[in-house]
């Protein structure tokens, strides 16, 4: 992956064409369905559960199209990851976005990822459904690596420091030089740069700060 060249530019967040096409198939999909009900006990683990807000999916895709343009990307890294992915709203919205990504979400509570996979059986849009997976994993489990990823996001808020920083040492030892990870958290790890902090509506916030940074 190529490192991106403009590294404080603009994200622009009004992009209405964009907004519109991920939005509503999202919205159509999750109608009355939420993650906020889901026994979610599991031990050793922060399952505090939140939402990226419908609204926030076409900015995120901005954000992460404007620090590594997906046209820039060879196909083979074409690829996001939503590491705590919840029942997987911000992973099927991504591919809404764009017809080339793959779009991978972690999730650690059985629960999310079977009504993830439920809703994913929805999609009318075959190009779409083909794009996405669901795990049902830690996102620290050694089984899994990000070595082809190109985007990343991370709701961390709720992580406790240490599981943070044992996260952003693996992604440290394996993603690429340029890949971009936007995370609710800020990280001191060296290995990654940060570009850019934005204001996104949440469902514990309207105005949640998302970090941006990107592996140098």
């Amino acid at each position: 992956m190529e490192q991106p060249s403009q590294p404080t530019r603009k994200v622009n967040l009004h992009r209405k064409k964009t907004m519109k096409r991920g939005v509503l198939p999202v919205s159509r999909l999750y109608n009355n369905c939420s993650g906020f009900d889901v026994n979610s006990n599991m031990e050793g683990y922060s399952t505090t559960y939140g939402e990226v807000k419908e609204s926030s999916i076409p900015v995120l895709y901005e954000i992460f199209n404007t620090y590594a343009p997906i046209s820039k990307i060879s196909v083979p890294y074409r690829n996001f990851y939503d590491l705590g992915s919840g029942i997987g709203k911000l992973v099927i919205g991504m591919c809404y976005l764009n017809s080339t990504l793959k779009s991978i979400g972690i999730e650690i509570v059985p629960d999310r990822v079977q009504i993830a996979n439920s809703i994913l059986q929805k999609v009318r849009d075959v190009n779409v459904k083909k794009r996405v997976e669901n795990i049902c994993l830690s996102f620290l489990d050694d089984t899994i690596h990000y070595t082809d990823a190109c985007w990343i996001f991370i709701s961390n808020l709720t992580i406790s420091e240490n599981h943070n920083n044992t996260l952003f040492e693996k992604l440290a030892k394996e993603v690429k030089q340029g890949c971009i990870i936007v995370c609710s958290k800020e990280t001191t790890n060296p290995s990654f740069k940060e570009l850019n902090n934005v204001s996104l509506p949440m469902t514990w916030s309207d105005e949640s700060k998302v970090y941006v940074y990107t592996k140098i």
